[in-house]
Order: structure tokens, then sequence, then C-alpha cells
């Protein structure tokens, strides 16, 4: 390619879609602080307390009744926000995939449940994923039949 086009070696990629990546010898880890401080002081949660937790154990969300309670520009924001974080967070799937249920009648309890899993996310900033280099290509897959 170097002869059919001009290019230049910049290195070893660090940043790809606001994913950063860090390549060792031990395997690449990759992860969106950045982006996920970028959220945190969009969203006002910079300065609350972190959570050990990204969902409340026996809350149960239920469609919206009023009307106007939230705002709903301000909501989806938040949740599309949180969706793209889950590239590199596996951990926070399910709590977002539980909020984005009410995208369209939205009250406090669910504005409550996403700022929870920012509170979540000031806790384990620095989270992401590890790829480690293995001889083992097997792919292996799990299911829940129920």
């Amino acid at each position: 390619m170097v002869q059919e086009f001009e290019m230049t070696d910049i290195g070893l990629m660090a940043h790809f879609l606001g994913i950063e990546v860090a390549q060792r010898k031990d395997g690449i880890f990759i992860s969106q602080s950045g982006y996920a401080g970028e959220i945190l002081k969009r969203y006002g949660m910079k300065n609350h307390n972190p959570m050990n937790t990204h969902v409340d154990s026996g809350v149960e969300l239920k469609k919206g009744t009023k009307a106007g309670d939230v705002d709903p520009t301000y909501f989806k924001s938040l949740v599309g926000s949180l969706c793209y974080l889950t590239c590199t967070r596996p951990d926070i799937r399910y709590g977002v995939r539980l909020i984005s249920r009410y995208i369209e009648t939205t009250d406090q309890s669910h504005l409550y449940a996403a700022k929870r899993i920012l509170r979540y996310i000031k806790g384990t900033f620095d989270d992401g994923l590890f790829y480690k280099p293995t001889d083992n290509f097997s792919l292996v897959g799990y299911s829940n039949s129920d």
C-alpha cells in the first residue's frame, strides 16, 4: 500500500472513536475513562458519592404516569450516552437496557435509576476490557433457555 498511496506511520493506536487503547506486551486494554468523565460532568454527577452497584436491588421500574415529570430530551441524551459507554463497560449493560425501556414514558424513578448508573461509573471510573494473547482459539457461548 505504501507504494500506491502516500502514508505515514503514526505508531500504535491510542484512541479510536473515544475509546482509549493501551497496547502492552501482556495484552490490550480498552476503556472509555475520558468519555466517562465527560458524561459525569455533563450530567452534574462529578461530585456525587460513588455507588457499589449500578442497579438498586428489588426496585421495579414501571411505565411513567405523569407527563412532563422529566425532560424527555435530557433523559434520552443521558440514556444514549450510557449506551455508548457499554462498548467497553459490559457491566452496566443490564442497567442501561432496563432504563432504555422507559425512554418514551419517563418519570423520576427512571431518572434516579439512570443517575445511579452514573454514580456507579464514578466508583469504577477506570474499568474497561483487557484482551490477553492466547493460543486457545475456541469460541464458547452460553445461553439461558428458560
